[in-house]
C-alpha cells in the first residue's frame, strides 16, 4: 500500500510536469517584487480553483488555500515565496524577464511551481488524506519579511498546522540531491549603521581637524577581532562591514564617515555580545580621538531552526522518492538568512535544500546572480518529496 501511494505520487506529478514548467517560466518571465506580486498571485489562484480549491488572500498578494483530507486529522503546512529582485537578467533564453530591472534569481519561481505541483499531487490523494494540507503562497520574502505579515493575519489557523515544511533550490548541489540537517539551519542578519562625526578642515592641515575616516578606520580594524575564528562560541557568527563612505573632495577632511554592515548569527545572547562589543570599540575609538558616534542596530529574521524529530520523518519520506545516499545531512549552517523562521518559531518546522544545478553543468551560477537560472528537472523531484512528506506526516 505504502509503495502503491508513492507510485501514485510519482505517475501525479509526471502527469502535471509540464505544466508546472511552463508555470515557472510564465512567473520568470514576469518577476514582481515584494508585495507586488499581483500577476504572479492571480496566476496562482486560477491554479488553486482550477483544483476546486477555497483561496483566501493574505498580506496583500499572498495566498493560502487547504486540502481537506477524508478525516479532521493533523495539517501541515507547504510553504513557497513567491518575490522576485530587483536585478536585470542576463540570461539569453526565451522566457528571461520582461519586467527590466527585475528577476527571478532567487529560485522563488521554481519555488512556486513546486507547491503548486504539489497541490495536484494531494487534491488527487485526498480520500486517502488523514488530515489536512495548506498550501501557502508568501510574498515579499526578499528582505520584507513577508513571513511575518502572513504569521500575524492568521496563516497558520483555521486548521491549526501542526508542521510545515519549506524548500529552497540550491545550485550548489547537483539536481536528484537534497540537504537538510537538525537544528541551525540559517542565520538570523541583524544590519548596522555607524555615523561617526569629527571636525572637518583642509587635507593640508590635519592638526585642525579631527579625521572620522582615519577613526572610521581603525573602528573597522578592531571590528575584525570581535569574531576571531578559534573562538569557540563564535565560530558561527560574522560581523562583516559591507559600507563606507567619507568625504568627496582631494583636499578636505569630511566631518563625518558612515559605516554599514551586518552581523549574522544563530543566537540572540551571541548577537547581543558583538553589538555590546561594537558599542565598546566606538566609545573608546571616538572617545580618544576627541569625536562622536551613532549606532542603530537592527533585528532582522530570526534564525531558521529545524525540528529534530521532523527531520528524521522528512529524510523517511525523502528516502522513498530519491536514494538515501542523495540525502546530504552533514552540510554546515548557512550565514544567509530566511524569514521561514517566522513558521518555524510557531509551529516546528522543516526547511531543506534542493539541488537544482544540471549534472551537465559543471559551472556554479549562485544565487541572486543576474546569470542565475535552475534546472528544471528539480521541480518534479520537490513536488514528490513534499507530497510523500505531507502524506506521511498526516497519516503517522
Amino acid at each position: 500500500m505504502i509503495k502503491l501511494l508513492t507510485d501514485k505520487i510519482k505517475s501525479y506529478s509526471e502527469e502535471v510536469f509540464d505544466r508546472l514548467v511552463s508555470i515557472r517560466r510564465e512567473i520568470h518571465k514576469y518577476p514582481e517584487l515584494g508585495f507586488n506580486e499581483i500577476k504572479t498571485s492571480g496566476l496562482i489562484r486560477s491554479f488553486l480553483e482550477e483544483l476546486g480549491l477555497d483561496v483566501y488572500g493574505f498580506a496583500g498578494t499572498g495566498l493560502a488555500a487547504t486540502i481537506n483530507g477524508k478525516d479532521n486529522g493533523k495539517t501541515v503546512a507547504i510553504r513557497a515565496d513567491i518575490d522576485a529582485l530587483p536585478i536585470k537578467e542576463e540570461n539569453m533564453f526565451e522566457f528571461v524577464s520582461r519586467n527590466v530591472g527585475k528577476m527571478h534569481a532567487c529560485g522563488h519561481d521554481g519555488h512556486t511551481a513546486i507547491v503548486l505541483g504539489a497541490a495536484h499531487v494531494l487534491v488527487r490523494l485526498r480520500d486517502f488524506l488523514n488530515g489536512n494540507v495548506k498550501l501557502i503562497f508568501q510574498p515579499a520574502e526578499e528582505g520584507l519579511g513577508g513571513a511575518e505579515v502572513m504569521v500575524n493575519e492568521g496563516v497558520l489557523d483555521n486548521p491549526k498546522v501542526d508542521a510545515i515544511i519549506g524548500a529552497h533550490v540550491s545550485p550548489l548541489i547537483n539536481t536528484g540531491f537534497i540537504s537538510v540537517r537538525k537544528g541551525p539551519v540559517m542565520a538570523s542578519p541583524s544590519e548596522f549603521e555607524i555615523e561617526i562625526v569629527g571636525k572637518s578642515g583642509h587635507a593640508a592641515q590635519p592638526e585642525n581637524a579631527v579625521n572620522p575616516i582615519t577613526i572610521g578606520a581603525a573602528i573597522v580594524d578592531r571590528f575584525r577581532n570581535i569574531v576571531k575564528p578559534n573562538h569557540n562560541s563564535l565560530k558561527q557568527a560574522i560581523l562583516t562591514v559591507t559600507c563606507f563612505n567619507a568625504g568627496s573632495a582631494f583636499n578636505i577632511i569630511p566631518d563625518s564617515v558612515t559605516l554599514k554592515g551586518t552581523i549574522r548569527t544563530f543566537d540572540a545572547d551571541i548577537c547581543k555580545y558583538i553589538k555590546d562589543s561594537m558599542e565598546e570599540i566606538l566609545k573608546e575609538e571616538t572617545q580618544k580621538a576627541g569625536a562622536l558616534y551613532k549606532f542603530q542596530a537592527n533585528d532582522g529574521y530570526p534564525p531558521v531552526i529545524n525540528d529534530d524529530l521532523l527531520v528524521d520523518r522528512f529524510i523517511g519520506s525523502a528516502e522513498k522518492i530519491i536514494n538515501a545516499k542523495n540525502i546530504i545531512t552533514n552540510q554546515e549552517p548557512s550565514m544567509l538568512a530566511e524569514d521561514f523562521s517566522y513558521y518555524s518559531k510557531v509551529v516546528s518546522g522543516t526547511y531543506f535544500h534542493l539541488g537544482c544545478r544540471s549534472q551537465m553543468n559543471s559551472e556554479v551560477i549562485n544565487l541572486h546572480s543576474s546569470k542565475f537560472n535552475l534546472d528544471e528537472n528539480c521541480i518534479k523531484i520537490g513536488v514528490e518529496i513534499m507530497s510523500q512528506f505531507a502524506f506521511d506526516f498526516i497519516n503517522a
